[in-house]
C-alpha cells in the first residue's frame, strides 16, 4: 500500500508530481485562511480605534479593506500556491496578466477613494453645502477620475511591454492642439480650483467686480452664477470673475460712513462753530452706530464743506441705508431750526 502510494505521489502530470500539487493546495489554503485571518484582525483592531477616536480615518481604513473582493485574496493565495509548481511561460503571462490587472484596478480604485475622501473634506472645511458642494465634488472627481484611470491604463500597458513614450509623445501633441483650442475652458476649470481652495467667496455671499454686483447663487466648474440687485441672473466666467477686482461683504460686521455736508459762505462763524455739534447730535441719536468726527474739511468753489464719519455696527446695506437716511434728516431738521443754509451751485452771467 505504501509502494503504491510512493508511486501514486511520484506520478507526474503536466511537469509536476502529484505531491507537489497537494503542496500546492495546502499552500494555497494555508495562504488564503492566513490572508483572511490577518484581514479580521485587522479590522478588529481598527473598529476597537473607531470607538474611542475621533477621526474617521480609522473607519476610512475598516472601508477600503472591505472594499477588498474574495477574489482578489484567492489570487494572491493561488500565486503563493503556484510558485512551487513547474509552469510554462505561456501560463505565467496569463497569470501576471491577470494579477497586473486586478491589482492595478484595486490600487486606483483605493486611491479614488481616498481622494474622495480629502474631497469631501474640503467641501466640508469650506462650509460648502447645497448646490455648491454637489458642483463642486462633482467637477473634482470627474477631473481627479480621469487623471487616475489614465495613469494606471499607462502602467498597465507600461508593464506589458508596450513604447509608453510613443503614445505619450502622441498624446502630448494631440494635448497641445486641444489645449490651444480650449484654452479658455481649461482656464476656467483651473481658476474653479482657485475658488475652491483659496475660496475669494462662497454660494450666498453678497460680491461686487468690476462686471456685476449681487448674490453668488452657483459656482460650477467653467462659470459663476451671480444674482445681481436687479434681479436677474448674470453668468460670468470664473476666468474673467477672478482677473476683476472682487469685493466681498459676507465678514462685513462693521461700516464706515464718511459723508461731506456743504454749508454757504456767508454762514456766520458762531453757526459754523455749531455745525459739528449739531451732526453729532444726528449720528448720535440712531441705534448700533458709533460718531467718530465732524470737521472742516475744506473751502470749496462755491460752499464751506464739513467732513463727516460715523460707524455702523452691521454689514446690512439696507439697514446702513435707512441709518443714513435718518442722519440725513436729522442733520436737515437742525440746521433749519439754526437757520443755516446749505450751500448749491449758483451760476451768475453778466449782463
Amino acid at each position: 500500500m505504501t509502494a503504491k502510494l510512493q508511486f501514486i505521489l511520484a506520478s507526474e502530470f503536466l511537469n509536476n508530481t502529484v505531491l507537489n500539487y497537494f503542496y500546492a493546495v495546502f499552500f494555497f489554503a494555508a495562504a488564503l485562511a492566513a490572508l483572511y485571518f490577518l484581514r479580521e484582525i485587522i479590522v478588529k483592531k481598527l473598529k476597537t480605534l473607531a470607538a474611542v477616536t475621533k477621526t474617521d480615518l480609522d473607519d476610512l481604513a475598516v472601508e477600503l479593506i472591505s472594499t477588498i473582493r474574495p477574489f482578489e485574496y484567492q489570487l494572491i493565495a493561488l500565486y503563493i500556491a503556484l510558485r512551487r509548481l513547474n509552469r510554462t511561460p505561456d501560463f505565467d503571462k496569463v497569470l501576471s496578466l491577470a494579477i497586473l490587472l486586478v491589482f492595478s484596478y484595486r490600487a486606483a480604485a483605493l486611491l479614488l477613494r481616498l481622494l474622495n475622501y480629502w474631497i469631501d473634506k474640503t467641501a466640508a472645511q469650506r462650509n460648502l453645502s447645497g448646490q455648491a458642494r454637489n458642483s463642486v465634488v462633482y467637477g473634482a472627481r470627474v477631473i481627479l477620475k480621469s487623471v487616475i484611470w489614465v495613469a494606471a491604463g499607462l502602467f498597465v500597458l507600461t508593464n506589458l511591454g508596450v513604447n509608453v513614450t510613443a503614445v505619450l509623445a502622441g498624446l502630448g501633441i494631440g494635448g497641445i492642439a486641444v489645449a490651444l483650442a480650449a484654452q479658455a475652458i481649461l482656464g476656467d476649470i483651473f481658476n474653479f480650483f482657485v475658488i475652491l481652495l483659496d475660496k475669494p467667496f462662497t454660494v450666498g455671499d453678497f460680491i461686487t467686480s468690476d462686471a456685476v454686483s449681487g448674490t453668488v447663487e452657483h459656482v460650477g466648474l467653467k462659470s459663476t452664477r451671480i444674482r445681481s440687485l436687479s434681479g436677474e441672473i448674470v453668468i460670468i466666467s470664473n476666468s474673467n470673475l477672478l482677473a476683476s477686482r472682487i469685493r466681498n461683504y459676507k465678514d462685513l460686521n462693521k461700516r464706515r460712513v464718511a459723508f461731506k455736508t456743504a454749508v454757504i459762505y456767508s454762514t456766520a462763524p458762531e453757526k459754523l462753530k455749531k455745525i459739528p455739534g449739531l451732526i453729532k447730535d444726528a449720528v448720535g441719536s440712531r441705534a448700533g452706530v458709533e460718531f467718530e468726527r465732524s470737521n472742516l474739511a475744506d473751502t470749496g468753489d462755491f460752499s464751506l464743506d464739513f467732513e463727516t464719519v460715523y460707524h455702523i455696527n452691521t454689514g446690512d446695506y439696507r439697514l446702513y441705508m435707512d441709518t443714513q437716511e435718518q442722519v440725513l434728516l436729522g442733520i436737515i431738521e437742525r440746521f433749519n431750526k439754526e437757520g443755516i443754509v446749505f450751500a448749491v451751485q449758483t451760476v451768475l452771467i453778466n449782463k
